[in-house]
């Protein structure tokens, strides 16, 4: 801004006068061009302008006129006029120089602006390239990473995979290594058990060379001189039943066994020995005395008829007489120096009759052996046993029944306990805790003689009611849980809570399931030699109709199968509310069964059956033995696997359906790792 002009008034001032100044221009300009617009005929403005001299002339002498609108029209201010002069006598206004600075500063800031915009704009522009060149670099960074992450997760992996290999390979050899212990050990076993049969068998023979004897006397003091060493011998054989039970056996043991029987084989030899020498002696003697009679009875012939007949009339009650003797002295000697081999569940005892069998009971006995034996070969002794006890059980029990069911003055109260005993029964479910408590308060009320009918009205009232009751339970198994498994629970729970109150009524409804279904035992009964395929199938448990037809096989595997889910039901049953005693048939016995099968031989016919069973026993009772034994019964699900399906398998079999199901069961449950509950079990405190 010029040093003259100081103040904001004056500037203000100014602006005007040089807008003032612009418009009179303006009117100037287009009236000179309106006086010139018919005289001019050429381009008198821009680059193609041609001016000649006259119109200089002219254009000067017009320019040199004073313009009437540079004559400013005189105003009522009394500011000053900024004007100046020069010798030409052509006058400038301040105003317009000012307003030309200000128009050429506008267009130099412009410019800057300009220049500046620009300069912003190639900034901007440098400025996104750089961004996209870190961008760029951003990105190359940033795969670089990825890539290096990902070759770093791919060394891991490969890593993992490389020690998850290592592991896979290791649990392989501990699982080669543990299958090969196994096989050892099963062939430990086979081999001790073997030896065990063999030992029993040996043992077997002293009775039998004792009935042999005929010096009853004698016999019994060679037996008593190898009683210590047989005593003995069945200790150290039952420690290595423990053993066997336990699962624990080794090389050792077998070498042991093999030595216990080497020496109860000496000693039967020694034995067997003594008693050929005290035969033939015995024979001997007999001969010596019969000679003597002789003898004596020659020399007093001649003293008369009459006393001849007395003396041969005397020899045999003399004879008889002597024999009695000998027996009566054998017997007492024997009885005080027999000898018992006794385990945990079995108890052997060497037995010497008083009275020498005839020729038809030896025959009978010895048939009696020989079925024995062949029985061995399809049950362990122990279910052996076991069973015939059963089966004499429900024997007397039925003989003690006979004459009070035959009696026509309780027909009645027959009818009326089957009726109050049948319709609890029948109505057995496990809808809530109070149906099923009402159901069996029913049923113990009418065996304690507290409900109508009274069983205490007859002596054989109550075991009357108790053998109805477990006739019809085991009835259930083979009719309702054959068609609905989940109704074996709450029957089970019933049956407990009974078997608590009442030991007598759960060996009989054991014995009713023995005689049943043999195969909870378990005893699977061959075909003995002249038996008849109708006395055969009947043991084995088919039913025939009045025309004779046996049942068809899908039939009885369902009825058979229904009958083991209810006894393996009753096995896992859990006791009431408040109740301490612990199952009267508890877990051990599912146990002890899936160790008598599997010690059994598989057969052709009874493949399918043996597969129901295993499947029905292992879904009902599986998790429960997986929870109280878990190593080994993992170990028992292997050996079953590997082991003894397989051989199922090669014997052939007549349907495929059971051994897939068990196979697939196996296989799952293997591969999980566990047995889920079975369906429709009770809560353990239900009621």
């Amino acid at each position: 801004m010029p040093h003259f002009v100081s103040t904001r008034d004056e500037n203000e001032y100014n602006m005007d006068d040089i807008a003032s100044d612009f418009v009179c221009l303006k009117v100037s300009a287009l009236k000179k061009a309106s006086q010139i617009s018919g005289q001019v005929d050429r381009i008198t403005i821009g680059p193609n302008l041609k001016v000649n001299e006259n119109e200089n002339e002219k254009t000067e002498n017009i320019e040199n006129e004073q313009n009437s609108c540079n004559v400013r029209v005189p105003q009522k201010s009394n500011r000053p006029q900024n004007k100046t002069s020069v010798q030409s006598g052509i006058s400038f206004s301040v105003k317009k120089i000012l307003l030309e600075c200000e128009y050429q500063r506008k267009e130099e800031v412009q410019k800057e602006i300009d220049r500046r915009w620009q300069q912003m704009k190639e900034s901007g522009k440098a400025i996104l390239e750089n961004m996209a060149i870190s961008r760029l670099n951003m990105a190359k960074e940033r795969e670089r990473k990825i890539q290096e992450n990902n070759d770093t997760i791919l060394k891991e992996q490969q890593k993992a995979g490389q020690e998850e290999l290592r592991r896979r390979h290791e649990r392989q050899r501990e699982l080669e290594e543990y299958r090969k212990k196994m096989r050892e050990k099963e062939e430990v076993t086979t081999k001790l058990i073997i030896l065990r049969n063999l030992y029993d068998i040996k043992y077997r023979y002293f009775a039998a060379y004792s009935e042999n004897c005929k010096d009853k006397n004698s016999v019994a003091i060679a037996l008593s001189s190898h009683a210590a060493k047989l005593e003995e011998l069945n200790y150290q054989m039952n420690l290595i039943d423990e053993k066997i039970r336990a699962d624990d056996v080794t090389a050792t043991d077998l070498s042991i066994i093999e030595k216990i029987v080497n020496e109860v084989d000496e000693i039967l030899c020694s034995f067997k020995s003594e008693i050929d020498r005290i035969n033939v002696q015995y024979e001997e003697t007999l001969i010596a005395a019969e000679n003597a009679m002789h003898s004596a009875l020659q020399t007093h012939k001649s003293q008369g008829h009459e006393i001849e007949g007395n003396q041969v009339a005397c020899e045999p009650v003399i004879l008889e007489q002597c024999t009695h003797d000998v027996q009566n002295n054998a017997s007492q000697s024997y009885e005080e120096n027999q000898t018992e081999v006794q385990d945990e569940n079995r108890t052997v005892v060497l037995n010497i009759p008083k009275v020498v069998p005839s020729n038809a009971n030896a025959e009978e006995s010895a048939t009696s052996e020989s079925d024995k034996d062949v029985f061995y070969e399809y049950a362990d002794t122990e279910s052996l046993q076991i069973y015939e006890n059963s089966k004499k059980f429900l024997t007397d029990y039925l003989l003690s029944l006979d004459e009070f069911l035959q009696s026509a003055d309780t027909k009645k109260f027959r009818f009326e306990c089957q009726k109050a005993i049948n319709i609890p029964v029948n109505a057995i479910s496990g809808i809530n805790a109070e149906h099923l408590r009402d159901k069996y308060e029913r049923l113990q009320n009418l065996l304690i003689g507290k409900s109508w009918p009274n069983v205490k009205q007859y002596p054989q009232g109550e075991a009357f009611c108790k053998n109805i009751l477990s006739k019809k339970i085991v009835s259930q198994g083979e009719t309702l849980v054959s068609s609905k498994p989940k109704m074996a629970f709450p029957i089970a729970a019933v049956v407990v809570a009974l078997w608590n109150e009442h030991p007598d009524f759960g060996h009989l409804l054991l014995s009713h399931f023995h005689d049943l279904c043999p195969f909870t035992v378990p005893v699977f009964i061959p075909k003995m030699v002249g038996q008849s395929n109708e006395d055969y199938y009947k043991s084995m448990g088919y039913k025939y109709s009045e025309d004779g037809t046996v049942e068809k096989h899908d039939k009885y595997l369902k009825r058979m199968s229904g009958l083991m889910r209810l006894y393996a039901s009753i096995i896992i049953t859990h006791q009431r509310k408040r109740i301490a005693k612990s199952n009267p048939h508890g877990l051990q016995n599912a146990w002890r069964w899936l160790a008598a099968v599997l010690n059994i031989e598989p057969r052709k016919e009874i493949t399918d059956l043996c597969a129901t069973l295993l499947l029905d026993i292992l879904e009902v009772s599986g998790n429960a033995l997986w929870t109280a034994y878990p190593k080994q019964f993992y170990k028992l699900l292997i050996l079953l696997t590997e082991e003894y399906y397989p051989r199922m398998q090669n014997v052939g079999f007549i349907g495929g359906g059971p051994l897939v199901r068990l196979e697939e069961f196996l296989r799952n449950s293997l591969t999980k790792g566990s047995i889920p509950p079975p369906e429709g079990e009770l809560a353990q405190n239900f009621w």
